[in-house]
């Protein structure tokens, strides 16, 4: 009978621990310490998610230490050649490892931020000189747009399958349409894309070729701050594309044209929108989707004509996604007129009805609420909010919801 040590050094007994200690570094730093068996699989995760680039500027060797000076020039990187082919050995060792990437993070705009975006774009250059990049097996990346990209650099690795964008809004930041051109060029198997915070537009409908966005399947724009030539441009430019789930957070007032975009996301499944239910209204009057089968919904509230807006809201999600829809989750925030409550539930109840009929399987109803007042409907509304009011669907759940602190 094999001892425990022997047990360790079955490969699937061991990497079924490790993944155990994903989130304990010391624990894999000390197994990596241990014996040569463990060394290699527990540096594999203990490096495959890095937070930081911190951690790679120590192992960039004296040769190219120059890349560090926020003086270099793009020439003076292209004129770097390697002494020996030792010189990168080290720090291959370790990026070869990487999976998962932080450059930076939509609130922080710190010095040391700005040098490793700085230093990672620089060592892209360096190294893509011989068609190589410097993290090879890089699947996710989160990167900072706060200047432009170097024209030499090739921050997005081919192997990427999910970019994160941080935009910082600075003056001189790429429009938002040129870092997508880069993304899409240089990782073309990109799946997930997600983009944080103030981005910039060129502010004129954008020609790149909808087919250049033909692997994207995710979308995640909930936060970002989307004013109007963003939502066109994005819309624009991935109107065509096969996304399937698409998070947004629309503002309110959206000044644009919305008649000059072109009928959007046919391919979607999924569907978490948010934001001003004025603009809600108009984006979904574009949708093109024709199997959407899940609806998040979560507007914000207003102070007054709330009964209003969803009176437009609810025929267009029946028009459009009658024979699609099959969950459907509607949060009603505040703020609100209160005393309407229940003529506002009735008429959203009474307007989904033939969602129902068509083969809606999941409502879910989330109203917010002061957690000081008592809830109280009146009884011909309490009786629809009795799942057994609706027999034909799997799952009905209404809850209120406490109202969020500032």
């Amino acid at each position: 009978m094999p001892g425990p040590f022997e047990t360790l050094r079955i490969s699937e007994i061991l990497a079924v621990i490790l993944d155990g200690l994903q989130g304990d570094k010391k624990s894999l730093y000390y197994m990596s310490c241990c014996c040569r068996a463990f060394s290699d699989p527990a540096l594999d995760i203990l490096w495959r998610s890095m937070h930081s680039f911190g951690p790679f500027t120590s192992l960039i060797p004296q040769s190219a230490s120059f890349m560090n000076d926020p003086r270099t020039s793009d020439c003076d990187l292209l004129k770097y050649r390697c002494n020996s082919s030792d010189d990168w050995k080290k720090f291959d060792k370790y990026a070869a490892r990487v999976w998962s990437l932080r450059i930076g993070e939509h609130n922080n705009d710190s010095a040391d931020l700005k040098k490793n975006r700085d230093c990672y774009t620089r060592l892209t250059v360096i190294r893509g000189q011989d068609e190589f990049h410097p993290f090879p097996r890089l699947r996710d990346l989160a990167y900072v747009l706060s200047g432009p990209i170097s024209p030499q650099a090739k921050p997005f690795p081919p192997s990427l399958r999910s970019l994160t964008l941080v935009c910082h809004n600075t003056l001189d930041c790429d429009p938002i349409e040129l870092a997508l051109d880069r993304a899409v060029a240089e990782a073309p198997h990109l799946k997930e894309l997600c983009i944080v915070g103030l981005m910039r537009t060129m502010r004129t409908l954008h020609s790149t070729p909808q087919l250049q966005f033909g692997q994207i399947e995710s979308v995640d724009l909930s936060k970002a701050y989307i004013r109007a030539p963003e939502l066109a441009a994005l819309c624009t430019l991935l109107s065509q594309a096969p996304i399937s789930d698409l998070k947004i957070h629309l503002q309110d007032r959206l000044n644009m044209n919305w008649q000059a975009i072109p009928p959007m996301f046919p391919a979607l499944k999924q569907l978490d929108v948010r934001g001003s239910m004025f603009s809600v209204v108009l984006f979904m009057s574009r949708l093109a989707a024709t199997n959407l089968h899940t609806l998040v919904f979560q507007p914000d509230g207003h102070p007054s004509g709330v009964t209003i807006h969803f009176e437009y809201l609810i025929p267009i999600i029946v028009e459009k996604l009658r024979k699609s829809l099959k969950s459907f989750d509607l949060h009603i925030n505040e703020p609100r007129p209160r005393a309407r409550d229940g003529d506002l539930i009735k008429s959203i109840l009474q307007g989904l009805e033939p969602l129902v009929e068509a083969g809606l399987q999941s409502l879910r109803l989330f109203l917010q609420v002061d957690s000081t007042v008592p809830v109280q409907f009146p009884p011909e509304v309490q009786s629809m909010l009795d799942p057994c009011a609706w027999p034909s669907l799997k799952q009905f759940h209404f809850a209120t919801k406490a109202t969020a602190l500032e």
